[in-house]
């Protein structure tokens, strides 16, 4: 492991996206992962990728522009993104994919239920189809890699289409039979089935895969061009030296509490990605003169904690996309008052939980809670406790609203006050103050069995439940920046020769917007790919 055309950082979608492409143009690939298996954050996604006029929309009878993409995209940036960057990705996400479909055989299709994460803005499509769902992988075509594939949060496989087809509010429309053979059979699907096809296809075309390798420190040339990292393999350090360049594609730095501290002025206290996202990437670029951006963003998602969950050995904080939607239930802050439309999507939600109120020289929104009826609890999962599980500890019950408030230590009158005026208008189905459900993408989710509305009904009858909910997030997307093939711009200018960057470890080509599902992935190996046809020129 002495030298490589190019070296990977990371071996999550972005990194093993760079390395495919690269060994299929012929250069010799390493890629090193600092934790003991592969696929970092992608494995516990979703797997979805959002791409805009994409070639699976025609299945659907569904058309799209890149006018209307590139307007959607120019809005929800809000002015801080260069656009040649985000039209470089509208104009490279399908090539990339076909490529990526010829290489693995990975077999995409439309989501016809998915609308975008801000469906009424111009260019946005409400009816879905920009984002892709990819089908299950057989996980013993990996050999030997096979245990060296990260296991998802969940590891239940199945592919989005099917959590939308059995219902998303409910488990007990699922067919567990279908899912203990698939089990059985070494079957993963989401993100896991994206990452496990794309550590196929590195093998196939001969890539070297290390893991319990991280990376310490970039190699410099006489001319500040990057040569290379200083790996620690096996518990010693060595020079991994790369003809043609790096690529870092090694993820946030959300587990990282001084960066965070420094960087991201937001009280993130719940990363959802495995622990060893901590920086290591931004660390290595900044030591090398990078310009960054993006620094006070993240993949935002309010979350709660499952008290004793975790995860290589980290608290697991849990989504609640889902959860958040389903009737009978609404979130309050230390108010005792609503302060967002608790269905919308997780990354603009994440930013109303920050909002910083100068008066009380606090953070408005945290900590705020999830209050559900008895109703709820008897229909609803709340992350692992079923309607059948006994109301665990970190559940606050209270038989009535002045009770649950005493409990909470928010405000009763605003508590009381709010409850009557959402309770009024929840039960005509139209909520006057935030306007939750109007959206096609709140629609998305909900109950279809409840009426007349999905997303809304009346807290009736206690005993009242209360779970905290958190400001997490999927992961942090400011890094350095990089022009559009993938290379590090330096802060001085010009760029840093040999260094390319992709995924959550560089500035998002987003900035602070989030498209819609999938595009986290969609603009990590778009760019992956972009520094891999640079690197081979």
């Amino acid at each position: 492991m002495n030298e490589a055309d190019v070296v990977v950082v990371g071996s999550g979608a972005s990194g093993l996206t760079a390395a495919l492409i690269a060994a299929d143009a012929g250069l010799s690939v390493t890629v090193v992962e600092k934790a003991g298996v592969f696929g970092g954050t992608s494995v516990v996604s979703g797997g979805s990728i959002w791409a805009p006029c994409n070639r699976w929309l025609a299945d659907l009878g569904r058309t799209d522009s890149r006018e209307d993409a590139l307007a959607y995209l120019k809005t929800i940036t809000m002015g801080r993104v260069e656009e040649e960057r985000y039209t470089i990705f509208v104009d490279t996400v399908n090539p990339m994919l076909d490529e990526v479909v010829a290489l693995t055989g990975i077999s995409f299709e439309a989501n016809p239920h998915h609308p975008d994460y801000q469906p009424d803005m111009a260019g946005a499509m409400a009816g879905g189809g920009r984002t892709l769902q990819g089908d299950l992988f057989d996980t013993t075509l990996l050999g030997d890699l096979q245990p060296k594939l990260r296991q998802a949060h969940s590891g239940v496989p199945i592919t989005r289409l099917e959590v939308d087809e059995w219902g998303q509010d409910t488990l007990d429309r699922w067919d567990w039979a279908l899912i203990a053979d698939r089990v059985s059979k070494g079957i993963v699907g989401m993100g896991a089935a994206l990452v496990g096809a794309l550590l196929h296809g590195c093998q196939s075309k001969g890539v070297t895969l290390h893991t319990d390798t991280p990376a310490r420190r970039l190699i410099r040339g006489a001319d500040g061009s990057v040569a290379g990292v200083v790996v620690e393999h096996e518990g010693v350090e060595q020079e991994l030296r790369a003809r043609r360049g790096v690529v870092l594609a090694s993820g946030g730095f959300e587990w990282n509490k001084t960066l965070v501290d420094q960087f991201l002025g937001a009280p993130l206290t719940a990363p959802s990605s495995p622990p060893h996202n901590t920086g290591d990437g931004l660390i290595m670029a900044m030591g090398a003169g990078a310009m960054l951006g993006n620094m006070n963003q993240a993949w935002w998602s309010p979350s709660i904690y499952v008290k004793g969950d975790s995860y290589d050995g980290a608290p697991l904080y849990r989504p609640t996309s889902s959860l958040r939607a389903l009737p009978g239930g609404i979130i309050v802050n230390r108010s005792g008052r609503r302060f967002v439309d608790e269905a919308m999507n997780y990354n603009d939600m994440g930013k109303a939980l920050a909002n910083f109120d100068p008066q009380a020289y606090a953070y408005a929104n945290q900590p705020c809670w999830l209050i559900f009826d008895q109703r709820f609890r008897d229909s609803y999962s709340v992350a692992t406790v079923t309607p059948e599980t006994p109301t665990p500890s970190w559940f606050t019950v209270a038989d009535s609203y002045e009770e649950l408030a005493g409990k909470l230590g928010i405000d009763k009158d605003g508590f009381l006050d709010q409850m009557k005026r959402y309770n009024d208008y929840a039960a005509t189905g139209v909520d006057i103050e935030f306007h939750r459900g109007e959206s096609t993408y709140d629609s998305y989710r909900g109950d279809a069995r409840v009426t007349p509305h999905r997303n809304l009904r009346p807290l009736e009858g206690g005993p009242y439940y209360a779970v905290e909910v958190l400001l997490g997030a999927l992961g942090t997307n400011g890094g350095p920046q990089t022009d559009t093939t993938g290379n590090v711009l330096a802060a001085d200018g010009g760029t840093i020769k040999g260094l390319y960057a992709a995924g959550n470890v560089a500035a998002s080509p987003f900035g602070p917007g989030y498209p819609g599902a999938g595009a986290t992935l969609a603009a990590g190996m778009t760019y992956g790919y972009l520094s891999a046809k640079a690197l081979a020129r």
